[in-house]
């Protein structure tokens, strides 16, 4: 009796259980590919983000004047100072009188109060002189130190790594300040944070 072509009921039972095998694995690996594509996206952008606010305030911190820095509050998270600037038009920061010529007191801080009013408060680094202000910064990682001592205390190490991150802060060192800007950026509710972080220590101009 001649054997008809075909499968079997239980051979197509294995090719299907196989398919439905490789295309969960194909399915998994597609999804750990897009998770990592997400992942360096976001430390991109964070570090991007750090590394254009420090670019900025380098700029800034070396045409200030060195006794209008609060370095007398150091260590903090806010930084308070005076830059050189042509005031009066002649080309330069030097009077008439020959007097340096500077800013109105000039501020960088988290944005707490939204003073842009663009809806990003305490992840957004800010300077403030007056009524003007500029974003130095986005995302900054949350402020660690909840009463504000300086310590890493109990309760306080949100990303469990053993150091007191201020998401912004200045410190004294040398005749210069230490600046470290943090960033976080997370690419989904399900992907770590990616953390960003940068120092430099600037010198004033004197």
């Amino acid at each position: 009796m001649a054997r008809k072509d075909g499968f079997t009921l239980l051979e197509l039972m294995i090719m299907i259980s196989v398919l439905l095998i490789v295309m969960g694995l194909l399915s998994t690996l597609a999804l750990n590919v897009q998770s990592a594509a997400a992942s360096q996206d976001a430390r991109i952008a964070g570090q991007d983000e750090v590394r254009t606010g420090m670019q900025w305030i380098s700029r800034e911190l070396r045409q200030a004047t060195a006794a209008t820095v609060n370095a007398n509050t150091f260590p903090a998270t806010s930084l308070i100072y005076r830059r050189a600037a042509d005031i009066d038009g002649n080309g330069t920061a030097v009077n008439a009188g020959v007097f340096l010529e500077t800013t109105a007191a000039r501020t960088l801080q988290r944005d707490a109060a939204d003073a842009n009013n663009d809806g990003r408060t305490r992840d957004q680094l800010v300077m403030i002189e007056g009524a003007t202000v500029r974003v130095v910064t986005n995302g900054l990682l949350p402020d660690e130190d909840t009463n504000n001592n300086n310590v890493l205390d109990g309760g306080e190490d949100n990303n469990f790594n053993g150091v007191l991150d201020r998401g912004v802060s200045f410190q004294q060192l040398g005749g210069g300040v230490l600046v470290t800007i943090q960033s976080m950026h997370q690419p989904s509710p399900r992907d770590q944070e990616q953390l960003s972080t940068l120092r430099e220590v600037i010198a004033p101009r004197n």
